[in-house]
């Protein structure tokens, strides 16, 4: 996953980065989030996540790319972009 920090900083990495930042900031009880789907076939998936206040007040906009496997549908890529 790779995309710009509020700082305008290029992030990237494994997904342990995002767990990393949870432990740091916790929960985020009030986070407000939309799911667009922007492309969809039987095996895969475009979506759009629009977040705000996440853990440390931070709001993002995601983009996640989707395979269905075995029936279940799985995250492969994400980019981000997180806000001032």
């Amino acid at each position: 996953m790779y995309g710009f920090a509020p700082d305008g900083n290029l992030l990237g990495g494994p997904i342990s980065n995002l767990y990393k930042y949870v432990d740091e900031f916790g929960s985020a009880p009030e986070i407000k989030a939309r799911v667009d789907v922007l492309a969809i076939t039987p095996s895969t998936a475009v979506v759009r996540v629009d977040m705000e206040g996440d853990g440390a007040g931070v709001d993002y906009t995601d983009f996640h790319t989707l395979l269905k496997f075995e029936g279940k549908w799985e995250i492969i890529a994400k980019v981000f972009h997180a806000y001032e």
